[in-house]
């Protein structure tokens, strides 16, 4: 071996003679013979680094003489192997070789009398072992802030006679505007407010076309409630994503009517906000019902007072009332375009938005804080 690349035992102290390395590897002395050719120094070097590691009496020491000799930085045998580029052909290959089953060895070794370690340790600890004790509760997840609401949402509405209709995320416009009696110049069609994909597909903004599936697949009488993700080409912002969860429900059959509707959305309210709340119906335009309206609650934060502590309440800025859902009959236009008759059938329809509903019902003032995974923020629910 070059002079660059030698290796002696003289290079590890004399106490690592002590360890039996043949107790962990049976094969040791017969290794010790194939290193003699590359020298005598390089044999009663692995000799000696085997028996260190070998009679290492803890784990803090076994590491200690396994970065010694095999460390990134400061190994001996790793500093040995960077000088081989230095030595001539022949020199780097026989170096080479007797270097790289050191490594290999000596790594085998460390793992070994590593694993030998642990288990007296573990067999120490078992002796101590007080099993009046109580033990320790072992860290449990839970069900995401959302997935509750609307595991939530879903027993409310079973409750109330309503199946789950689940419908894809990738639509076509006919299912996501057309039929849902959009016109054909509606700003919602537009790139800067829908993600378009490939053969004028889109990613569904609302889970409303998952009306138009079920009807053109039953007959009524329909009861069934639209869970799902959505898709909108919006600036993120405290209280608008990209991307978020809707709930739609869905009531045909014959002589339904607004008191139906409102009879529904209050109970929907005061199961999810408490039997106190306060609500009030506003008249709006959809072009999927006639006549629409949104369901506005009391602001929970200030009690509908608009003020906190004698300043505009951050949360319905100060109008006392925040919008929680749209809702309304029909439009007949959606009853003709899936085949039903409108001077036969009517039916209400509503959808609201998971994250405002979890964002009212504990006032979270962030809707970025449901997807940033921040178990700070998800373990109080």
């Amino acid at each position: 071996m070059s002079a660059s690349t030698a290796l002696g035992r003289g290079d590890l102290p004399d106490a690592w003679d002590s360890g039996d390395a043949a107790g962990i590897d049976p094969e040791h002395d017969r290794r010790v013979e194939e290193l003699k050719p590359a020298g005598a120094g390089v044999a009663a070097f692995y000799d000696r680094a085997a028996r260190g590691i070998a009679g290492a009496p803890d784990l803090a020491e076994l590491k200690e003489r396994h970065t010694r000799l095999l460390g990134r930085e400061r190994g001996i045998v790793t500093g040995r192997l960077a000088g081989l580029p230095e030595l001539s052909p022949e020199e780097r290959r026989q170096s080479g070789r007797a270097l790289n089953l050191i490594k290999r060895w000596l790594t085998e070794l460390e793992a070994a009398r590593r694993s030998a370690l642990e288990r007296e340790q573990e067999s120490r600890s078992a002796q101590g072992l007080d099993v009046t004790l109580p033990g320790r509760k072992p860290w449990i997840g839970h069900r995401h802030v959302l997935a509750q609401i609307q595991e939530e949402l879903l027993d409310l509405f079973h409750g109330l006679g309503y199946s789950v209709y689940v419908s894809p995320e990738v639509e076509s416009d006919d299912y996501n505007f057309g039929k849902l009696n959009f016109p054909p110049d509606h700003p919602a069609r537009d790139a800067h407010d829908t993600y378009w994909v490939d053969g004028g597909l889109l990613l569904r903004t609302h889970t409303s076309p998952g009306w138009v599936r079920a009807m053109e697949e039953r007959q009524p009488p329909l009861r069934l409630v639209f869970p799902g993700r959505v898709f909108r080409a919006e600036q993120v912002d405290a209280s608008h994503m990209d991307q978020f969860h809707q709930v739609d429900g869905l009531f045909v059959d014959r002589d339904v009517s607004m008191a139906d509707l409102k009879a529904t959305l209050n109970t929907f309210a005061r199961s999810i906000y408490g039997r106190a709340v306060r609500t009030r119906l506003v008249p709006v335009y959809f072009p999927f019902v006639e006549p629409g309206a949104q369901l506005d609650v009391a602001c929970v934060i200030c009690d509908g007072s608009g003020r906190v502590r004698d300043a505009r309440c951050p949360v319905c800025k100060g109008g006392g009332w925040i919008e929680l859902l749209g809702a309304g009959m029909v439009h007949p236009n959606v009853f003709r375009a899936v085949g039903y008759d409108p001077e036969a059938v009517t039916g209400f329809a509503f959808g609201m938005g998971l994250e405002r509903i979890a964002m009212m019902r504990w006032g979270i003032p962030e809707i970025r804080l449901f997807l940033e995974n921040d178990l700070r923020f998800l373990n109080q629910f």
